[in-house]
């Protein structure tokens, strides 16, 4: 049995108080201020890596702590997406392309430069063009910042107008939470016009039938627990993945990915984020609180 700190198991696992935990956790102070004079979340776009980290602001209301990490597709022509600092202006459920695409949850930041989803034949969310949502992690957009359903409506929703984007290159480094990988739909999928990360959709047929994950060592928290020193096949070991009809795989027929800014030799709670992959490459991704505590 571990022996685990008080405050590791008060880790709240929502919004501002998730972040507050992990801090505590670690020994941080916490300052809140009543009021937020600017916007609770900066965006950091890294071009070269095509991945797109979120950042919330540390006591002293620096953005200083990566909460979020997303794969995105950026511009593919030499300079389509520009170097820069920006700041987020209009929202859009649904935009038109320049392309005559859609996307959805479309946020600007620059000119005609905006994030949103993978691009759609129409303004409907069953016409998904398949074979640039399997292009996400890689150049593919005519400058924009392609991204999943998910991943795009958390910044639709979260990130409110005036909220600073700085795009920048950095090839060898995605960011300090890693970049996640990206579900590919295989050819002909019978769901393939579906995004399977848009499950806020009743009528998406990709919510019956993406995994699950579970914890194999359930403490009844939620949280992933592993001793100091645990190796990352220990890690993985602490997590489980189910079919859409609640059955254990085993074996060889997934695979876990745990990308974070998480030290296995160190005590303390991080923020990391869980990837299921079964063996037809169905994927879920599910943000988690792992504890690394001594034996």
């Amino acid at each position: 049995m571990y022996k685990i700190a008080k405050v590791a198991k008060k880790v709240v696992l929502s919004g501002l108080g998730l972040v507050m935990g992990v801090m505590l956790s670690l020994g941080m102070s916490v300052t809140v201020n009543a009021e937020e004079e600017t916007p609770r979340y900066e965006i950091r776009v890294n071009r070269a890596a095509n991945c797109v980290t979120v950042y919330e602001k540390d006591e002293t209301g620096s953005y200083a702590i990566p909460i979020k990490a997303m794969a995105c597709s950026c511009g593919l022509e030499e300079g389509s997406t520009p170097l820069g600092t920006f700041s987020t202006s209009d929202y859009y459920d649904w935009r038109l392309m320049v392309d005559n695409t859609y996307g959805q949850y479309a946020v600007r930041f620059v000119n005609r430069i905006l994030f949103h989803s993978v691009p759609y034949v129409k303004d409907s969310a069953d016409t998904l063009l398949t074979e640039e949502y399997n292009k996400l992690g890689e150049d593919a957009s005519h400058g924009c910042v392609r991204l999943s359903v998910k991943d795009s409506k958390w910044i639709y929703d979260n990130c409110e107008k005036g909220t600073t984007v700085i795009v920048y290159d950095d090839a060898m480094n995605p960011g300090p939470l890693g970049k996640p990988e990206a579900m590919k739909i295989m050819e002909a999928h019978p769901y393939g016009n579906w995004d399977p990360t848009d499950v806020t959709k009743e009528e998406n047929p990709w919510k019956n039938a993406i995994p699950s994950l579970y914890l194999t060592r359930d403490m009844g928290d939620g949280v992933i627990y592993v001793p100091v020193g645990a190796t990352q096949d220990e890690l993985k070991a602490a997590l489980g993945l189910r079919n859409a009809e609640g059955l254990s795989y085993g074996g060889t027929d997934y695979e876990i990915y745990v990308t974070g800014n998480y030290d296995l030799n160190t005590f303390g709670a991080y923020r990391v984020w869980v990837t299921g992959k079964d063996a037809i490459g169905q994927m879920v991704e599910q943000e988690m609180i792992l504890a690394v505590v001594y034996m």
